[in-house]
């Protein structure tokens, strides 16, 4: 039985994490599912981990876009990074899909393929929403079409996730002071009010949902705006309907 690929995106400060992705891995957990944190392997060892360890230690595999390893990380601590060097949209639109690329090529497919579950913290959903804005800020277009046609974005839309999970908040002041509380700070350039105030309609727009569901990608709307706990409570509803394992007897 092939795995199931779950992805969590959306404005920064939404509680993609907190009020998403960690119950997903809390409700595994119950069920007696092994999770493999493969962002504290990144950490320690700036490569993926190797496959054979994944096999034989982990029903569930936790992973972020961009990872923090090889280009990924040149990706967060420089090329999104608050300094002072600017690189163009599709730059960092390359270097995200090839990151990307590797990462499903060594790590996401064979695993999904031998039926582990993978929970994701961003994607390609990211970079067509991040990339083109990025590139509308300064006067031109870079459209969906063309970010999906990068070689290594064309690859990995070839293989559709299976879930995609957007949460949802009205107020993006009450997203950026969640940020600002957050004990990590990725420190980037996106992180910024104006930045993620014209994001957010892209990711509610329908031609964002037609591009997944087009493939066959189930893109579901959460609404993040209110408590942590009812965040919660709705991330542990949509794990007991699409994420659940049930044995047949």
């Amino acid at each position: 039985m092939k795995g199931k690929f779950v992805v969590v995106d959306g404005i920064d400060g939404v509680g993609k994490a907190k009020g998403f992705l960690d119950v997903f891995i809390e409700e595994a957990r119950k069920e007696g599912k092994r999770i493999f944190d493969v962002h504290e392997f990144w950490k320690t060892h700036d490569y993926h981990p190797p496959l054979q360890d994944i096999l034989a230690q982990a029903d569930v595999l936790y992973t972020s876009e961009p990872t923090f390893a090889g280009i990924g990380r040149y990706i967060r601590e420089e090329m999104i990074f608050k300094n002072q060097r600017n690189y163009s949209p599709e730059a960092v639109a390359q270097a995200y899909a090839l990151d990307r690329h590797i990462l499903y090529e060594q790590l996401l497919l064979p695993c999904l393929q031998v039926g582990k579950d993978i929970y994701q913290s961003r994607s390609l959903s990211t970079s067509i929403v991040y990339q083109r804005q990025s590139a509308l800020d300064q006067g031109r277009e870079f459209s969906i079409k063309d970010i999906l046609a990068i070689p290594g974005n064309a690859f990995c839309y070839r293989h559709p996730m299976d879930h995609l999970v957007i949460p949802t908040i009205t107020n993006v002041e009450q997203a950026l002071e969640r940020l600002a509380q957050r004990e990590k700070d990725d420190q980037s350039k996106f992180e910024n009010f104006e930045f993620q105030l014209r994001i957010k309609p892209h990711y509610e727009s329908q031609e964002f949902r037609d591009v997944f569901e087009s493939v066959g990608t189930t893109v579901t709307y959460l609404d993040a705006g209110q408590t942590l706990d009812y965040s919660q409570q709705q991330a542990r509803e949509f794990y007991g309907k699409y994420l659940r394992r049930i044995e047949n007897i």
